[in-house]
């Protein structure tokens, strides 16, 4: 059955019910009973993606089937977080190499690098910065983003430069215009391209290469993220890994028990049954403030698509969410107003990890006054809406954990595409600026 003749037999009455799901891993638990979501809906799903060979595809993916059937790739990311993978050791023991050399020289570090050469990188430094290190993170092309490093000495900073195709023009340009291409000898690269890298005046030794068919979206396991390793060293790192791996064994044994998909669901039938537009993520931990950027490029990069993935025809439904959002308790006090008593509803997740801090106690207030409303209220100006989100709760902010949480946000995209039946790994949309901008320049 395609999917759009499946989305016919529910009725949005039938949607709406008490549900208990809740799933639980050694770091995360993740609770959809505020979804009030049929169980009878999650079956349903369920059956669908059996019926469509959901854990068959995933796995396919996992063992290097070429799926990415427009650029004709294998996706490889999950090959960083697998011990049995060639690439887990080689990519471990040359950020082992370039952190040992660069923490032996340097104590100030700037790395260059934009969209998923920066966005997952940065959510690492914000959760795990120290003193140890200063580490720097220049992201475009607007020299007012770095005009602080016009009259500064750099002859104690180390360069970094992230980009898998070693030709992303922002990244280029501001490390030329910061470095003024003096620097060379305490540059360092981490691109798929090593050839390009080294025509550019990078030492071989000095370059860590990344696979082909990793997405930049989907590289955070790999040497994109040298930040985290400096921060935290192998250990650290295979923690971060070992989290990851623990989702995709969650994640590709059967449909049922499995919070990626039970997540993708719930997006999917907020987009295409109850016609919710957008996906709100709203992270109470301070250091978690960004997550809703990462998640952002991740969704609409991935499932920004609108054709079908095998035939190239158009899709007669809704595909991917704008994903929107913010660190909660500054949000509290600007677009909170909306969620309570405006007119359009969001597909929700809270993120929150349990303290004793003033942080959690607001999750905590707030989840309450959208679950139970104040239906006591006469005054109708003052009368709040019910709202469906989903909690998810971390025991820390530790590299495993984080590294869940990631994994875990990973999958559900991929599950969803497989609903809509779309390709998650290519963008042919961020191609076709990239070409138009290189002819301005010229």
């Amino acid at each position: 059955m395609k999917y759009k003749d499946f989305l016919t037999q529910f009725s949005i009455k039938d949607i709406t019910k008490d549900s208990k799901r809740v799933f639980s891993t050694n770091k995360l638990q993740i609770d959809q009973s505020t979804l009030s979501m049929n169980e009878n809906v999650y079956d349903q799903f369920e059956s669908y993606a059996e019926n469509n060979n959901f854990i068959g595809k995933f796995n396919d993916l996992i063992e290097g089937i070429r799926l990415n059937n427009t650029e004709n790739r294998q996706v490889t990311h999950f090959n960083y977080r697998n011990k049995s993978s060639d690439l887990f050791e080689s990519s471990l023991d040359k950020m082992d190499e370039l952190s040992e050399t660069i923490k032996g020289r340097f104590k100030k570090i700037i790395i260059f690098g934009i969209g998923g050469s920066y966005l997952g990188p940065k959510l690492m430094e914000d959760i795990f910065s120290s003193l140890e290190l200063d580490i720097d993170f220049v992201t475009g092309s607007d020299p007012e983003e770095y005009k602080k490093y016009a009259n500064t000495d750099l002859s104690d900073y180390a360069f970094v430069i992230t980009s898998k195709s070693f030709s992303t023009i922002e990244t280029l340009t501001s490390y030329s215009a910061v470095t003024k291409d003096k620097f060379l000898h305490q540059t360092f690269a981490v691109t798929s391209m090593a050839k390009k890298a080294e025509a550019f005046g990078i030492d071989q030794k000095n370059i860590a290469e990344i696979d082909l068919g990793t997405g930049g979206r989907f590289s955070i396991w790999s040497a994109i993220n040298l930040g985290l390793f400096l921060r935290l060293g192998r250990s650290g790192f295979e923690s971060f890994l070992s989290g990851g791996k623990t989702i995709d064994e969650l994640s590709n044994k059967a449909v049922t028990n499995n919070p990626a998909l039970s997540l993708a669901i719930q997006d999917v039938v907020m987009n295409n049954l109850l016609n919710m537009d957008t996906t709100l993520i709203l992270s109470y931990d301070y250091k978690l403030r960004n997550f809703s950027a990462y998640a952002q490029q991740l969704e609409m990069e991935s499932l920004g698509k609108s054709v079908d993935r095998d035939t190239g025809e158009l899709l007669a439904y809704q595909t991917g969410s704008i994903v929107w959002g913010g660190y909660g308790p500054r949000s509290q006090h600007s677009f909170f107003q909306h969620l309570f008593q405006g007119t359009k509803d969001a597909n929700t997740y809270f993120l929150v990890s349990k303290t004793d801090h003033l942080n959690y106690k607001q999750f905590k207030g707030q989840t309450k006054s959208l679950i139970s409303g104040n239906e006591a209220e006469p005054d109708s100006h003052k009368k709040v809406n019910k709202r469906k989100f989903t909690s998810i709760l971390l025991e820390d902010l530790s590299a495993e954990s984080l590294g869940q949480l990631i994994a875990i946000w990973e999958n559900k995209t991929i599950f969803m595409s497989m609903f809509w039946n779309i390709n998650p790994f290519d963008q042919w949309g961020v191609e076709l600026g990239k070409i138009n901008t290189k002819k301005e320049i010229e």
